[in-house]
């Protein structure tokens, strides 16, 4: 067992043809061998999973956790990155690594941390809980610095170091590690971190990205645009920002693109009241193809409850911007927000497809950490026990008694027209946990003939 070398897992099962490598692993392993350490990336990737019967599933399963044991001999350290739904997963990977260092982290733990949800009674083979930036935490976790130590309970640490302020002093992420032909061809970029606005009642974004608006160095970006290109052969990207249009430099960003003729193709999120149509046009120029624009509903009295900060007015404009120069639009909706109104969602419904948008996303609600701390006991949960680690198709089987399950903001579209055979009686504001579903499914079912264009990774 090597002191020098970390292993980085991504335990969650994908088709990688729909997806990019994961980032934050890409920069862990960067910031790390920058330093001098050793390090590999695992991620369960099987292809064709959407039509994988169940026991090849497991099998495949097995098979993963099997190289992890494998792997993690030579290494002293194993960070095991942690999304919803996948805590259980974590812990069972921990179990099987007696004598590695474990550390666990990602916006699953964030969330149950900030909602007071964190069971560290039932967390005892992982030795680290990381609750910073892992680009921060694992490197310090590795050089021994107990002063980010917030919390501890038995052999558990609940470990902080904080956020990564100076962005453009973070290398690169180090996508050598992956095989990046298995993937879907695109990598992401950032140019900020967190959310300018960070008011909306129903965003986590915070738990993601930390509190602190941060920005990288324009020229910065484009020298990792062409690293990207010239080394790895890929010239299209996704930029992981809340809202490229908060990018305060995305003008010069995008002049730069224009002027050194760098042959790129990008997508990105935005909120609808910071673009213009100077911005619009500028952006289609540097090679922007398709935007997601965060909607949510199509009434005021809704948005003003959520914070949103936006009005019905702002959005369609901000539509109508993009599709004139020629960018593709996925428009963003969330059903079943605590204020919202079955009356208010199915006209939401119906306005959605008056509107001049190539693609839909339809959430259910996902509970926010602020509302389950506010709310403790709205949900009885057992958080580490539920595991939406499994293909799509199953899913509907595997939340059965596993409240947790139901409310992760995708299941409803990852579940397709499978629908759990059982419901928990409970009710969220004004509508049931089914009632929240179901009229996520008819909007789904109802604007499909409406799309257009595929959209990026619809599960991001």
């Amino acid at each position: 067992m090597n002191e020098c070398k970390i292993l980085l897992i991504d335990p969650f099962c994908k088709n990688p043809k729909y997806e990019s490598p994961n980032a934050k692993l890409g920069y862990t392993s960067a910031i790390l061998e920058k330093k001098g350490y050793e390090t590999e990336i695992l991620d369960f990737l099987i292809n064709d999973i959407e039509n994988i019967e169940e026991q090849e599933f497991l099998k495949l399963k097995r098979c993963f956790f099997e190289q992890i044991i494998n792997v993690a001999k030579e290494y002293k350290f194993v960070y095991i990155n942690c999304e919803y739904g996948l805590l259980k997963t974590c812990i069972d990977i921990a179990k099987m690594l007696p004598e590695n260092i474990v550390i666990v982290g990602g916006t699953f733990t964030n969330y149950l941390y900030a909602a007071k949800q964190l069971d560290l009674s039932k967390l005892e083979t992982i030795n680290y809980i990381s609750l910073g930036d892992p680009e921060s935490d694992v490197i310090n976790i590795v050089e021994n610095k107990e002063k980010y130590i917030v919390e501890k309970y038995k052999d558990i640490n609940l470990y902080n170091s904080g956020m990564i302020n100076k962005l453009d002093e973070i290398p690169y992420p180090n996508w050598r590690k992956y095989d990046l032909s298995k993937y879907d061809g695109k990598l992401y970029l950032v140019a900020s971190k967190s959310c300018s606005y960070n008011k909306c009642k129903f965003c986590d974004e915070r738990l993601i990205w930390g509190n602190r608006f941060r920005i990288r160095n324009y020229e910065s970006i484009i020298d990792e645009i062409k690293y990207d290109i010239e080394n790895y052969k890929i010239n299209q990207f996704f930029f992981w920002d809340a809202s490229i249009t908060a990018y305060p430099y995305l003008k010069e960003l995008c002049e730069r693109i224009i002027e050194e003729k760098i042959e790129c193709k990008w997508t990105a999120l935005i909120r609808a009241d910071e673009i213009t149509e100077e911005m619009a046009m500028l952006m289609k120029k540097a090679g922007c193809y398709s935007i997601e624009i965060g909607i949510e509903s199509l009434n005021n009295e809704v948005l003003a409850s959520m914070n949103k900060g936006e009005d019905v007015e702002t959005i369609v404009k901000a539509i109508e911007i993009l599709k004139k120069n020629d960018i593709i639009v996925e428009g963003s909706f969330l059903i079943g927000y605590y204020e919202d109104t079955k009356k208010n969602i199915l006209n939401t419904i119906e306005e959605s497809k008056k509107l001049n948008i190539d693609f839909y996303r339809w959430h259910n609600l996902e509970l926010a950490a602020e509302y389950l701390l506010n709310n403790p006991n709205i949900i009885e949960a057992e958080w580490h026990e539920v595991d939406l680690n499994y293909p799509n198709q199953f899913l509907n089987e595997k939340i059965i008694g596993h409240i947790a399950g139901y409310f992760d903001m995708h299941i409803v579209s990852k579940m397709g027209d499978k629908k759990p055979k059982e419901y928990p009686n409970i009710k969220i504001g004004n509508l049931t946990l089914m009632e929240i579903h179901d009229l996520t499914r008819k909007a789904i079912n109802e604007t499909a003939d409406l799309i257009t264009e595929e959209g990026h990774n619809p599960y991001i």
